[in-house]
Parts: C-alpha cells; structure tokens; sequence
C-alpha cells in the first residue's frame, strides 16, 4: 500500500463522515470520494472496521496535539506575566482543547469514540487511544500534587473529567446543549464546569 492511496483513503473517509454522518460512512462511499474502484479500499484495508480504526488513531493523535499545544499556550501566557502555569490551568486548557476539537472536526470526532464501529484490536488504535488518556491522566496527576481531589485515584478521576467535558462536546455537536437549560453559550457552561471542578486556583 502507497503511503498516497492510503491517505486518499483516509481522507475520503473523513470526507464521507464530515458531509454525510456515520451513517454513510461505507466503503463504496470511500472509495467514490477517494476517486478509486469500490473494491479498492478492501485491498489496504481488510475491513471498513479496519479502515476507520486508522481515522480514529489519527482523531487521537489530533486530539493529544491540540491538547499539547493549548497547554503550551498557557505555559507561554503565564510566563508572559511573569509567573509560572499551575497544572490546574494545564488541565482547564485540556477540556477547553478537547471541546473545540471535536467542534473543529466533529465527523472524525465521532469516528474515534465509536470503538464498535472501529477495529479495536487495530495496534495502533489502542497505541493512540492509550496515549490520549495517558494525556490527561498526566495532567489529573500534576494537578492533584497541587492538592487538586488528591484523594481520588488518578484514572478514575480522568475518567469522570473525560466523560464531563466529552458530554459537553457531543451535546454541543447535537444543539442539544444550551437550549433546554438556557445558560447562554457554550464558554458559559465550560466556565461552570472550571467552577463547579474546583479546577482553579485557591481550591484544593
């Protein structure tokens, strides 16, 4: 497999699942936006599972850089005024990440936390989902050595922030979000959620 068709493919089918949903993510889709034959695809991919198993690791990896660079943005901003970036703005910065990528991108969103729709004994599936929750849990850790729920063992304590802040994310993506609560905009309930967390300064 040429590392071009690949990508073609891969691409088509973030194309397919941006204009069309889950629902008309197929094969034959693929490979009519790839611009190949149908049966194309099942020549580099032994499935469609397989296929968007390699979408999701991708929509992985995209997520930990985001989250990377937004957390290096607060690192800049507090050095910027002359302090140094606590790890509970380290973590706020991941949620808020985590939000706009899903905004930025939502058909690949969906694609990478669908496990049943994906191959998950793909390697590099679990390799990527494995290092986007290893992520987050690093920065649950460094916030609780600040006295963040520093009774709360770690990856439980992930899990809880991950499941909050993706429900926000996927509510937000269905319109589903601010209108039977009426709380304004999505940065309003993102604040709430810093506030109701205690991920700010002054509240162990």
């Amino acid at each position: 497999m040429t590392d071009s068709t690949r990508d073609r493919l891969l691409q088509a089918a973030r194309d397919v699942v941006a204009k069309e949903g889950l629902e008309g993510l197929t094969l034959r889709a693929i490979a009519r936006q790839a611009g190949v034959s149908h049966g194309a695809p099942l020549r580099h991919f032994p499935s469609l599972a397989s296929l968007l198993a390699a979408v999701a690791a991708d929509g992985f990896d995209r997520l930990v850089d985001a989250v990377d660079a937004a957390v290096a943005r607060v690192d800049r901003e507090a050095a910027a005024a002359g302090r140094t970036a606590t790890a509970r703005e380290r973590l706020r910065a991941s949620g808020r990440a985590y939000v706009e990528r899903a905004i930025a991108e939502p058909g690949v969103f969906q694609v990478t936390f669908r496990p049943e729709r994906c191959d998950i004994t793909d390697p590099e599936y679990a390799r990527a989902g494995a290092e986007s929750f290893a992520q987050l849990q690093g920065l649950v850790e460094a916030a609780q050595a600040e006295g963040w729920h520093a009774g709360v063992e770690p990856a439980r304590a992930a899990a809880v922030l991950w499941a909050t802040v993706h429900g926000i994310a996927e509510l937000h993506l269905h319109g589903a979000l601010l209108w039977p609560a009426g709380v304004g905009t999505l940065d309003d309930v993102l604040t709430a959620l810093a506030s109701m967390s205690d991920i700010r300064e002054g509240n162990p």
